[in-house]
């Protein structure tokens, strides 16, 4: 099986099988909020999504080149077509694209069996608002410091959890700090749509690594795995489905809306 037809039988058919879920929900009359928000503006939010499309693949793509230069992980060769970006094969970045879109299918599902008073949810306070910032600065910062320290000593059974954790909570902390009472309020859709992709992509991983279309080096991970899968694949999984459905809750919350809004009416 080629990396391509991996995609096609499991991930590509994953989100066929969400859009039929989605539309057969639409002729029952319940709609989720991304089914909505494109129906109302559907350039507009065609035009977001893209932006948010772009700035995935633009913060992903020279991380996990740099995870393939330091050895963390390979791809065979034969299963792949060859064209590659800074070292990532095509359907590499093509993966990233379609959990995006399993992510986005999830939290629109999630938010059709969501009342609609759930969107006007009392705010949390100020201080119940900055406290979770602060600490996930505060966490950001000491992680930075330790995956620092782990990369210069060479501990190399570390390298992959040095270079994933920083990197699932630096837009975590951007985001809670523009957005958290959105985060806050779609803190279900966000969890639904956080794990059950995770749990998805774990067992197709599991699926690619047992078929040989890539692998990782013992070396530079824990090595402790779930089947075929190391524990950072998972931890991957479940930080970069956090990061997507975060921004579906950040884009979707009030204070986004009145600044898209405004933006729209050229104000």
């Amino acid at each position: 099986m080629t990396y391509f037809g991996f995609l096609l039988r499991f991930i590509v058919a994953a989100n066929a099988a969400l859009w039929v879920a989605r539309a057969a929900l639409r002729r029952a009359g319940r709609e989720g909020w991304v089914t909505r928000v494109v129906h109302q503006s559907p350039g507009r939010m065609t035009g977001y999504f893209g932006v948010l499309a772009a700035v995935i693949l633009l913060y992903t793509t020279p991380w996990d080149g740099a995870l393939i230069h330091l050895g963390v992980w390979a791809y065979a060769r034969q299963r792949v077509w060859g064209l590659t970006l800074d070292g990532v094969p095509w359907e590499e970045i093509l993966f990233y694209l379609l959990q995006s879109a399993l992510v986005a299918q999830c939290f629109d599902l999630a938010t059709a069996f969501r009342p609609h008073t759930a969107w006007a949810r009392t705010q949390p306070t100020r201080q119940k608002r900055h406290l979770p910032v602060i600490a996930l600065w505060m966490g950001l910062g000491f992680v930075m410091l330790g995956s620092v320290y782990v990369l210069m000593n060479r501990w190399t059974h570390l390298t992959y959890l040095a270079m994933l954790v920083p990197w699932i909570l630096l837009p975590l902390a951007v985001q809670a700090s523009y957005g958290f009472d959105g985060i806050a309020a779609q803190a279900g859709p966000v969890a639904i749509s956080t794990v059950v992709p995770a749990l998805y992509l774990s067992i197709c991983d599991g699926i690619a690594i047992h078929s040989g279309i890539w692998f990782f080096h013992p070396e530079h991970i824990t090595d402790i795995r779930l089947g075929d899968v190391p524990i950072e694949e998972m931890l991957f999984f479940s930080g970069s489905s956090l990061i997507v459905a975060t921004s579906l809750a950040v884009i979707a919350s009030r204070k986004s809306e009145r600044w898209l809004r405004n933006t729209w009416a050229g104000r």
